[in-house]
This record gives C-alpha cells, structure tokens and sequence, in this order.
C-alpha cells in the first residue's frame, strides 16, 4: 500500500496544521521558520496580501523547485495558500522529499486575513 492508497485522515497525520494565531506567535519568536506561500505570483498582490519574508513557489511548479529549499529540511516550514488545500498538496510533496518538519496554516491566507483584521 502507499501513501496515495491512505485514506485522507491518515495522510493528514504525516504533517501539522498551525491556526493563524499560532503562526503569528512562531512568526514572533522563530527567525528560522520559512513561510512557503504555494499561490500563483498573481494571488499575491490581492486582497489577502503575502507573509513578509514568505517564499513563492506556486504549486505547480514546487516538485520541480524542491531543490531550491533543500538547505532548509532541518528547519520548520510552514506552506500557505489561499484556503490551504493547496498547501496540504504542497506538504505531500515536500514530505515525500524528505522534508520532516511541515506544517499547513489551517484555512490558508483567508482564515490569517480574518483572524487579523
């Protein structure tokens, strides 16, 4: 069996959802956590804005650009989009490449605009 013949349920334990507010505080107190935003370039500039410092590889291209983030697999990476099933996608791949420590921002860019007005 592999992981694509899981159910759903089972494939969510592989990596960690953090809410707004908990992203906010490891924003606050974590130098080190990369933030990789997996939305199309022109989702960025829209109403929900981007994390600053945040890093853009749009899903579509991320299994191919896996490498450009291969001096971070020991660190944290958060992986954002819009309402975060794109970023459950992205966290798929980074764990298939070897990536331990992923996280998911639960509700995506859209639960962190709500959560911050």
């Amino acid at each position: 069996m592999t992981d694509t013949d899981l159910p759903r349920d089972q494939l969510q334990e592989s990596f960690s959802y953090l809410s707004p507010e908990e992203l906010a505080r490891r924003l606050d107190s974590d130098p080190a956590l990369l933030v990789c935003d997996v939305r199309n370039p022109d989702e960025l500039g829209g109403e929900l804005g981007q994390l600053p410092g945040s890093l853009n590889i749009p899903l579509g291209q991320l299994q191919q650009r896996v490498g450009e983030l291969s001096t971070h697999k020991t660190r944290d990476i958060v992986v954002v989009c819009r309402t975060g099933k794109r970023s459950e996608a992205a966290a798929r791949i980074l764990l298939d490449s070897g990536f331990d420590r992923v996280f998911v921002l639960r509700g995506g860019m859209t639960a962190w605009r709500d959560a911050h007005r």
